[in-house]
């Protein structure tokens, strides 16, 4: 009988060859070679499947990746795996166990990739998806007497010996990140201080009363935090719960803020509703130039004396100056910039940029930036109800107990200001001539607050309808317009923002209702028809997709949002607001009829706007350590903090205050060690750091099959004196097994979604 006839390499015992080991030539000490080809031929038989996709992904990398960066990635990625295998390696040595194999990969060995030194194989595995070492007596597949009679086999040691060697690979990846961090701070770090850029209308942060420009010194129980340390503080928070905030503001420290992380319907995890502030410095993407003027805008359209647009990576060192007519004064920082964009709306502005490539003395060129103007589409919507008042607003009635203040629930039917004439402004629903628009409201409160010449009282009267014992009956407010957020950045970005009045501290849901078509307006060029309440035919928007233009010129739309909620309409205008050509399709359902129609949104000269479409990157901040001992210092800093992060991400995974489809697999790590290698070796390099010490937390969760699961059963042995029975550790291991597969069936998921469709 031919003793191979199932196809599988056998020795001269006669005896199938492990594909995992490599197989050894008696005579020689060493792997035999064409017993080794051999085991590789039948092993490729078996997987050929598998190997065609990752031939297939091999001559992708090749043809369309840096092949500098991507052997970057593999020695990087391989670097971490080698160094958690030979923590595991070097304490089996040190506990005097025989290690039969150590392999960098699974499957068979590369060709001439592996080498017997004493009693151990060292290979390549080919599949470089992870490590092993194989001990004598380790694992359910442990022959008997591997136990009995060989004292240097796994199971003969002491329950201490096997911790140290289980745990020994999380220890060398945690000081294989230490070390990371300790090179990358000696270098120099970029860190995104925690400096307030923008606050999200209604969240968290708002109803606080943060507010942009704000430095964050205390959050929950991290000092002075960088914008790094606020997911995981925030993905830990259950729901209801606050965390203590301290800022300084303008030079004073602020303290007693208490703000809740919300997580709203349809958000991915918890947040609290800040964005990290902007540098003058113009976005570049690196190696991936990215336009720093967004297509279509009137920065797109700006030139230099020499016909040059904005470029990527150039920083905006000087501008117009409003409180100096004609003069083109030095910026101090971004919010510099941005007091003087809201000074200068409706005026054509000039900016001077330091060219990213320009040779040292050469000076600033001029570019001039014509105005922009709110685009509107012709539809009045329906003002929703108030659904958040910021903490010590002119809205809260809790700052002066003797004037009513805003409450949830509130609809505004009514708005009342003094002109500088000293007559009355009243914009009232059902107005035909001065109609309660609330996507206008903001901006025609601020202009009438900051008009010249200016009113003569900042006193704003609201009239709400509110629901008292049942019954809807009109309430009014008298507040106090606080001037001092002329200046605020609060967004309405996400799907359940609300629309902000910055100066009264008060925000409210647009509602995707039409009240009104705006006769000659672009919706009513558009086809859009008037409502006809009379028939029950009034217009509800349930789906938008918006559209936005190319470099090229070329208008391409999103993807439709079809779940669109009845009061997620300022989301929607706000984002069409930062989207030239200002177009989008709707879905309408008017009585019965479902129609849908394209508007392209016109632009009104009675709204300027400040946002010119001039891409700022994010502000970072070199840290460098003055020496090694400080670099330690911070290095152990950052250790402990990426061991929290990865710790607070999985308990808000298990309590569901964040979902899973923020899990990143092997694909987003590839791919962004892949970015980071084309960018810049310390960014790499912090990243592997971070990269090693996520391994280390995640390989010692106790789950079967992970260090941390082995772990566990040796803390049993300990307690109970004699090892797990052996049928109960294999359940354990196949589930253990089954749980890995199916986490990294979902992340692998998660990242295609990602890398691929946007989602």
């Amino acid at each position: 009988m031919d003793p191979n006839a199932n196809g599988n390499p056998v020795n001269p015992d006669n005896k199938p060859i492990d594909p995992e080991n490599a197989p050894i030539n008696p005579e020689t000490g060493q792997p035999d070679r064409a017993a080794e080809v051999s085991a590789l031929k039948a092993w490729l038989r078996e997987n050929r499947t598998s190997m065609v996709v990752s031939v297939v992904a091999v001559a992708l990398v090749i043809r369309y990746l840096d092949p500098i960066g991507t052997l970057l990635v593999v020695f990087g990625l391989g670097l971490v795996i080698f160094i958690h295998e030979l923590g595991h390696f070097l304490a089996a040595k040190w506990c005097d166990v025989h290690v039969s194999v150590f392999s960098i990969g699974f499957g068979p060995a590369v060709p001439f990739c592996s080498y017997k030194y004493g009693e151990t194989t060292y290979k390549v595995g080919i599949i470089p998806l992870g490590g092993f070492v194989k001990m004598v007596g380790e694992g359910e597949d442990a022959e008997p007497e591997d136990e009995d009679n060989d004292p240097r086999s796994f199971r003969r040691k002491t329950v201490g010996q096997r911790m140290l060697i289980i745990s020994a690979g999380v220890i060398m990846n945690i000081i294989l990140g230490f070390a990371c961090f300790i090179a990358a701070y000696l270098h120099g770090v970029q860190e995104i201080p925690g400096t307030v850029g923008r606050v999200e209308a209604g969240g968290g942060a708002w109803r606080a009363g943060i507010r942009t420009d704000d430095e964050l010194k205390q959050l929950g129980s991290m000092t002075d935090p960088s914008f790094k340390d606020i997911p995981p503080l925030v993905m830990s928070t259950h729901k209801g719960e606050t965390l203590p905030v301290e800022v300084r503001r303008n030079g004073t420290d602020v303290k007693g803020i208490a703000a809740e992380p919300m997580r709203d319907e349809g958000q991915l995890f918890p947040q609290l509703g800040i964005g990290s502030a902007s540098s003058l410095k113009l976005i570049s993407g690196g190696k991936k130039k990215l336009k720093p003027a967004v297509p279509g805008s009137p920065a797109a359209a700006a030139k230099s004396a020499d016909g040059k647009e904005f470029e990527p990576g150039d920083t905006v060192v000087a501008m117009t100056d409003p409180d100096k007519p004609g003069a083109i004064t030095p910026l101090t920082d971004y919010a510099d910039y941005y007091r003087r964009a809201v000074r200068l709306a409706g005026k054509e502005f000039t900016v001077h940029v330091q060219r990213k490539d320009a040779e040292p003395g050469t000076s600033p060129v001029a570019l001039t930036v014509a105005p922009a103007y709110r685009h509107d589409l012709g539809l009045r919507m329906r003002m929703g109800e108030v659904v958040a008042v910021r903490a010590s607003g002119p809205a809260d009635g809790k700052v002066n107990t003797r004037q009513e203040g805003a409450k949830p629930g509130d609809r505004i039917v009514e708005v009342t200001v003094t002109g500088a004439d000293g007559k009355p402004i009243r914009y009232a629903a059902g107005d035909k001539a001065n109609p309660l628009d609330p996507l206008l409201l903001p901006r025609q409160l601020d202009q009438w607050a900051f008009s010249s010449p200016p009113p003569p009282n900042l006193k704003v009267e609201v009239v709400v309808l509110r629901e008292v014992e049942h019954t809807e009956k009109r309430v009014t407010l008298s507040m106090d317009f606080d001037p001092s957020f002329r200046y605020a950045r609060e967004t309405a970005y996400l799907p359940n923002s609300p629309l902000p009045i910055s100066g009264l501290g008060l925000a409210y849901w647009v509602e995707g209702v039409v009240d009104e078509v705006v006769p000659g307006g672009a919706a009513a060029a558009a086809g859009f028809p008037a409502n006809d309440e009379k028939a029950g035919k009034v217009s509800v928007i349930t789906a938008v997709r918006l559209k936005a233009q190319d470099d090229k010129g070329e208008v391409k739309p999103g993807n439709w949002k079809d779940d669109l909620k009845p009061h997620q309409w300022a989301p929607a205008d706000s984002l069409m607001q930062l989207s030239p050509p200002y177009e989008l399709d709707i879905k309408v359902k008017r009585g019965d009829e479902e129609l849908e129609f394209t508007i392209r949104a016109r632009p009104d000269p009675r709204f300027p706007v400040e946002e010119r479409g001039i891409a700022f990157d994010t502000d970072t901040r070199v840290r460098q350590a003055d020496g090694i001992g400080d670099a330690m210092s911070l290095g152990w800093r950052a250790t402990t903090r990426f061991i929290k992060t990865v710790y607070m991400n999985l308990y808000g995974l298990v309590f569901g205050r964040v979902s899973v489809k923020t899990m990143s697999g092997p694909l987003t790590i590839a791919t962004t060690t892949y970015r980071l290698a084309e960018e810049d070796a310390w960014k790499l390099l912090l990243f592997l750091g971070m990269i090693s010490v996520n391994l280390a937390v995640v390989n010692f969760l106790p789950i079967p099959v992970l260090d941390g699961g082995h772990m566990v059963f040796l803390i049993l042995e300990k307690v109970l004196g004699r090892p797990v029975p052996e049928r109960l550790f294999a359940v354990a291991m196949y589930i253990g097994l089954a749980l890995i597969l199916s986490l990294f069936a979902l992340t692998l998921t998660n990242d295609i979604r990602r890398e691929f469709f946007g989602m």
